[in-house]
């Protein structure tokens, strides 16, 4: 039996959920359409419809509400926060949240001070709110004056709550941030990610866990609630990534001495047979011979300079779209282009910021494209912003797919390509490292 379920369409092999973006929305989504993967067979699309439909749903609501200028609700604290913001709050009003008296005798003259100074504070926060009329009690206090007022209440060092896996995620997120400074788009997909990875998680627990009690088990369970849940296992080893990265920061930053990462070294059934079959290969002499013809054949001119920089350099197309034509230093003693962080391209890691020779075709592309580029601070202006890359993937996509028809040959199998021509070079792992990044581990070759 067919199933009639709303914006669900072929493509390909499988089906996915594409739905129009209304006009209005456009600009702030950044794309026409939303497309979201779904599955295969009818067990898979009919277990990931209702979770896909509703995300997609979630994401319209919040830019219309961003159209209209109405403001998102702050996210509730945690309780970790609450009890973090309230002791930054009482170091603010001049008291020591950690304090210790002194004499150890009630009766103390500063002992007493203390106190008194903390009970008129503690008066001044609740006479702002209105009393039940039995019990004389303020009530509607807010979770940030009630953690205050805990606090100030302490006779002694006060315990805080331990930081729970929402907790490390908020943190991972935030030094991430402070440390790439990512444009509004990458910020927005990292937190969606990270929120659904860790949604997983508390679905799968039935709450929000405490880094420090979590144990094997709980992992397993997580695990095997992703895998029922999500229809590809890789999907499933990159969100158990995810996890494992948060509560790695989380263990580190929250001083969690002595904890473990349960998540570390799990292992996902069938993850390694799915992986395996979405590698990417490198194109052999015929599939490049092929390709390149039909690129340098019927692409646009920008797009043919791409293939060739692709090809001569190995770089990642991300590094050479977001190329600035100040990248390129072609009277260099040694020609070659600067792979550098700047706002409209940022490198995966520090490490692959490099210089990349150029020689032969590869060095007369550059030389095309910088004139082409005129007084253009890209050299690719068409695609030297935030999804120009994706959107030279497509394109030269499309022309890789007409001449080759294994999927696992892609646009990115010329850096593959470049990786098993540097090691039949005899290129030295450090030599090759400086010139094409990091590699993660050789997989050809």
């Amino acid at each position: 039996m067919k199933m009639a379920l709303e914006h669900v369409q072929p493509r390909g092999n499988r089906r996915v959920y594409r739905r129009k973006v209304p006009k209005a929305l456009q600009g702030i989504l950044g794309k026409k359409e939303m497309v979201l993967r779904l599955g295969k067979t009818d067990a898979e699309v009919r277990k990931q419809y209702d979770a896909t439909h509703a995300e997609a749903e979630q994401i319209f609501a919040k830019a219309w509400d961003e159209l209209r200028g109405v403001k998102t609700p702050e996210t509730k604290l945690t309780a970790r926060e609450l009890f973090d913001q309230a002791t930054k709050r009482l170091r603010d009003l001049g008291f020591n949240p950690y304090r210790v008296s002194s004499s150890g005798d009630p009766d103390d003259a500063d002992e007493q001070n203390d106190w008194i100074a903390r009970d008129v504070v503690a008066e001044g926060i609740v006479k702002g709110y209105p009393r039940d009329k039995e019990t004389d009690h303020p009530v509607g206090v807010s979770s940030e004056d009630r953690a205050l007022l805990t606090l100030l209440a302490s006779p002694g060092v006060p315990d805080g709550p331990s930081p729970t896996l929402e907790d490390a995620k908020r943190l991972y997120l935030k030094d991430r941030f402070t440390k790439t400074n990512p444009s509004e788009k990458s910020k927005k997909r990292d937190e969606q990610q990270a929120d659904r990875v860790v949604g997983h998680v508390k679905s799968a627990l039935g709450y929000d866990p405490v880094l420090a009690d979590m144990k094997r088990a709980d992992a397993r369970a997580v695990a095997d609630a992703m895998l029922k849940a999500i229809p590809k296992a890789a999907t499933v080893d990159r969100y158990l990534n995810v996890v494992r990265a948060i509560i790695a920061h989380g263990i580190r930053e929250f001083d969690l001495v002595g904890v473990k990462n349960q998540f570390e070294k799990l292992d996902v059934a069938d993850s390694g047979r799915e992986q395996d079959k979405r590698k990417r290969l490198p194109f052999t002499t015929k599939q490049l011979a092929a390709t390149r013809e039909r690129v340098l054949d019927r692409a646009a001119d920008d797009l043919k300079q791409i293939w060739r920089l692709l090809q001569g350099t190995g770089c990642r197309l991300s590094e050479i779209t977001g190329l600035r034509v100040s990248d390129v230093m072609l009277e260099a003693q040694y020609p070659h282009i600067d792979v550098e962080w700047h706002d409209e391209r940022r490198v995966k890691t520090e490490v692959s910021r490099r210089k990349v020779p150029l020689i032969g075709d590869a060095l007369q592309a550059a030389r095309e494209a910088v004139n082409a580029a005129g007084n253009s601070k890209m050299l690719f202006a068409r695609y030297g912003h935030e999804g120009g890359g994706d959107k030279a993937s497509a394109a030269l996509g499309k022309h890789v797919r007409a001449a080759v028809k294994d999927k696992k040959v892609t646009t990115h199998s010329l850096r593959r390509r470049m990786e098993d021509l540097l090691v039949i070079a005899w290129v030295s792992g450090e030599a090759q490292a400086v010139h094409h990044g990091p590699l993660r581990g050789r997989r050809w070759g």
